[in-house]
C-alpha cells in the first residue's frame, strides 16, 4: 500500500502562518500588558531565575525596546524576530541556491 506524501506548504503559506503567529502573540500581549494577568517571575535564588532576572533587567528590555511594560514581554518579542530575520535569510539563500 503506498504512502501518502504530507503536502507541504508553499513558501508564501508558510510566511503566512509566521506572520499570523507574530501578530497573534503581540495582540495577546498587548491584551494582557498593564493588567494583572502577567506572568510573575519565580525570583527563587536558584540559578535559573537568577539568571532569568538579570537579563530582563537589561537597559535593552527596559529603555531600549519597550513597546510593552512588561520587560519579559519586550524579550519574546525581541527573539521572536530574531527568529524570523533567521528563517527570512535562509529562505532567502535557499532560493538564491536553488535558481542556479
Amino acid at each position: 500500500m503506498a504512502r501518502k506524501k504530507a503536502p507541504t506548504l508553499t513558501p508564501i503559506r508558510r510566511w503566512i502562518t509566521y506572520l499570523g503567529v507574530f501578530l497573534f502573540v503581540q495582540v495577546i500581549f498587548i491584551l494582557v500588558d498593564g493588567t494583572s494577568l502577567e506572568p510573575n517571575i519565580n525570583d527563587s535564588d536558584s540559578f535559573i531565575p537568577r539568571t532569568f532576572r538579570i537579563i530582563l533587567d537589561l537597559s535593552l528590555f527596559t529603555e531600549w525596546i519597550t513597546p510593552y511594560s512588561y520587560p519579559f514581554f519586550n524579550m519574546v518579542m525581541v527573539v521572536h524576530i530574531i527568529a524570523l530575520l533567521i528563517v527570512a535569510v535562509a529562505d532567502i539563500i535557499a532560493l538564491l541556491f536553488s535558481k542556479k
